[in-house]
């Protein structure tokens, strides 16, 4: 199966990263690197393949209820009345960890000198306290943690082969 996601996921909102000429191939190495990886870490390997087999078989959006019910925007009551925990979807939470992993590796560049900062010539860069990429990681969490309570909590009996693993905040400070 080709990756869920392209470059032409990128260009505009949420996780919008530039998508020049110099760009694409970039940012389509960076999604082939890490799609797959945090699948298989959400799921657990067996309900990887059973989402990326229904996911093929569908053709790029699940058939099967369990499966289409965690790739689409899931809202869940939690009963201790806590309030709601939702996620964006599956395509959401992906674009959510590619943009962090992405955007942290643009801060520095490898040149023929070696590690660079870039500098633009009209402008000043924003440290990593003033970007976006951590509250674009932890929105991808809060869909991470309520995709799993879905699965473990709320019905596990429909998910017996998971094995996935936790995933925590990441904060600057």
């Amino acid at each position: 199966m080709a990756n869920i996601l392209t470059t032409s996921d990128f260009p505009k909102g949420k996780y919008e990263l530039h998508t020049g000429m110099y760009d694409q191939a970039r940012i389509d190495d960076y999604i082939t690197r890490y799609e797959t990886r945090y699948l298989v870490e959400l799921f657990g390997k067996e309900l990887y393949d059973e989402f990326i087999a229904d996911l093929t078989l569908g053709g790029g959006t699940p058939i099967e209820p369990r499966f289409l019910k965690l790739w689409e925007p899931l809202f869940i009551d939690c009963p201790s009345g806590s309030g709601v925990i939702q996620s964006e979807g599956v395509k959401e939470l992906l674009k959510g960890f590619i943009y962090y992993e992405y955007v942290q590796d643009l801060i520095n560049q490898m040149s023929s000198i070696g590690n660079v900062v870039p500098v633009g010539e009209n402008s000043e860069k924003a440290t990593t306290l003033y970007t976006t990429m951590y509250g674009r990681y932890n929105d991808a969490v809060k869909s991470w943690r309520t995709i799993q309570y879905e699965i473990c909590i709320e019905n596990p009996a429909e998910y017996p082969n998971f094995s996935g693993n936790a995933k925590y905040f990441n904060y600057w400070l």
